[in-house]
């Protein structure tokens, strides 16, 4: 999957079953939001700086049998992915971390990630090395996570800190993790990617 930069992120907010969370309990925070979806870019975020997935297989394990090596044994990767976005609004960050308010404009740490806060995002690159055919990559639920903050010091150059987000996949029932998908195939549909990546109530079920 050769890539030449990145254009954006799309996030949701789902529920355990994959489906996008809209209004008030959605990303936005926002009861009239009706489509649960924010797009990290150039416009909303100052851009996004990079994606960075890892663990998408599992360990290759040798199994031997008189003695020759005769298989090898293909483990489940645990999928995560690594976000860094140059400045997240506040209300979409916190939403995905699943940080609740104070109701003061402040937001607690509480030391540990919500489990039952899961996010759904969709990455899209600018072209594909050297095509100008976008290569999109999309995880269907996972948990995110800040390890740390740092701040620093302005000196003669600014120092400026980015949103770095980690998001640890789980598996959507028999759908596995997500989708690599490529706008240059002959059966790429948008819209199609759209909804299998962010379900609404009304998706159909694998299959149908």
């Amino acid at each position: 999957m050769a890539t030449m930069g990145i254009k954006n992120i799309k996030m949701a907010l789902v529920d355990k079953n994959g489906v996008v969370i809209t209004g008030a309990n959605g990303i936005l925070k926002n009861a009239e939001d009706t489509t649960g979806i924010f797009t990290a870019d150039q416009d909303t975020s100052k851009g996004v700086a990079s994606v960075a997935l890892s663990g998408l297989v599992g360990t290759v394990t040798p199994v031997w049998g008189s003695d020759m090596l005769t298989y090898q044994s293909s483990g489940k990767g645990t999928p995560s992915s690594v976000l860094t976005i140059n400045d997240l609004p506040n209300i979409v960050k916190q939403a995905i971390l699943g940080n609740k308010p104070d109701g003061k404009g402040g937001f607690k740490i509480s030391g540990k990630s919500d489990s039952n806060n899961l996010v759904a995002f969709l990455a899209e690159s600018r072209e594909a090395f050297d095509d100008d055919a976008p290569v999109y990559v999309g995880m269907y639920m996972g948990i995110a996570s800040e390890a740390s903050i740092t701040m620093g010091t302005n000196n003669t150059n600014d120092t400026r800190n980015t949103d770095v987000l980690t998001i640890a996949a789980q598996e959507r029932g028999i759908d596995s993790f997500g989708d690599h998908y490529f706008s240059d195939a002959p059966s790429f549909d948008e819209t199609d990617m759209l909804t299998n990546i962010f379900k609404t109530s009304t998706t159909p079920a694998p299959g149908q």
